[in-house]
């Protein structure tokens, strides 16, 4: 437990926590990673209820790696609720908005829903805290669009950091 302005705040591991590569596979969501928690679902539901807030923190670094090509509207990456539910939307951003955090600023590269969406030949990054305590916590991360090699040589591909699930209040 840590403390957040004074008040107590719950933190739950899981196994994900480090910063991953994601590479190697291009059809929408085709690298998975399932989230394991150190505690069950249900535990981690109990403390939510007993909670006024939640948040976890969730970064994509993508190098010519998108989360939606903008010609066809298709997601290649998202995450998914303990629901099971794929979701829309990156943190920072509101929910069931389909952007991320720049996007609700219109501040994203290229003026895109999010800078990953760019999907040019740079290192760019979506990150931001997911506060819904309906959704949460993630239960998965999907993402594609990182096999080709690219005309200079390098190849597509992306890193994804979650943070622990903290609850407070």
């Amino acid at each position: 437990m840590t403390s957040k302005n004074g008040v107590g705040v719950t933190e739950i591991e899981h196994d994900s926590e480090s910063r991953t590569l994601v590479n190697g596979c291009h059809p929408p969501g085709c690298y998975k990673r399932k989230i394991k928690y150190e505690i069950s679902m249900e535990q981690i539901v109990a403390i939510m209820k007993q909670s006024k807030n939640c948040e976890q923190f969730i970064k994509y670094e993508c190098y010519d790696s998108v989360f939606r090509f903008s010609s066809t509207g298709e997601y290649f990456g998202w995450w998914v609720s303990r629901q099971g539910s794929k979701m829309n939307y990156w943190g920072g951003a509101a929910v069931d908005s389909g952007k991320c955090a720049c996007g609700m600023t219109n501040s994203c590269a290229g003026g895109h829903k999010c800078n990953c969406d760019e999907n040019d030949w740079a290192w760019r990054e979506d990150s931001g805290y997911l506060t819904d305590k309906n959704t949460l916590p993630v239960t998965e991360l999907r993402f594609g669009d990182t096999d080709s090699v690219l005309g200079n040589g390098e190849k597509e591909r992306g890193y994804h950091t979650l943070g622990k699930l903290r609850c407070w209040g």
